[in-house]
């Protein structure tokens, strides 16, 4: 018997096997698309599968490649605002969850924590006329803090398109504990896996 609490987080069979995109079987990850996604990031730790999750999307699948390149070559990262390198160098320079486009209102469009919450929740629930409401404060706001024109309006698109489909980081991190615990019982025991 197996406790799956006692499973280690760093098992290499397990990302050797998700990296070449063996996911059949194994909870969120076994789509022909998300396979594809694994093989172009080449998971290698708990974070990648939870951008993974995140990743494959709808609003943030235009990201994957972006996402890899910049796993695979940390230096190529760029960011239009030195502001965003906290908030997005973990993922590569991508936005890939509704806790960084929180941060992107509140550090650089100065919304207080209730207001980016409230954006949080449109973003959410795709409540687009909700949001629509708060375009102008914060495109204000970017220009205030020092933004130019161009990099305000990148940000407020990528708000709309994690209105199409974004994931708060917690959620994400669930399913991809459970993924991450199936694709070690996959690598590791696939006859009583499977």
């Amino acid at each position: 018997e197996l406790d799956v609490a006692s499973i280690p987080m760093d098992d290499a069979k397990s990302f050797e096997m998700l990296a070449r995109g063996d996911g059949t079987g194994v909870f969120q990850l076994e789509s022909e698309g998300m396979r594809d996604a694994m093989k172009k990031v080449r998971p290698t730790e708990f974070d990648d599968i939870v951008a993974l999750v995140s990743l494959y999307r709808p609003g943030a699948m235009a990201y994957i490649p972006a996402y890899a390149k910049g796993k695979r070559d940390p230096g190529s990262v760029t960011f239009p605002d030195e502001r965003l390198r906290p908030i997005t160098e973990p993922t590569y320079g991508c936005v890939l969850y509704q806790e960084q486009l929180m941060e992107i209102a509140k550090r650089m469009a100065g919304f207080s924590p209730a207001e980016a919450d409230d954006l949080r929740k449109a973003i959410g629930k795709k409540k687009r006329e909700l949001m629509a409401t708060m375009k102008a404060k914060f495109l204000e706001g970017m220009q205030a803090s020092g933004n130019a024109t161009k990099v305000a309006n990148e940000m407020w698109s990528l708000m709309e398109a994690a209105a199409d489909y974004s994931f708060n980081k917690s959620h994400a991190a669930c399913y991809a504990l459970i993924a991450y615990r199936t694709a070690y019982l996959k690598a590791n025991f696939p006859a009583e896996y499977m």
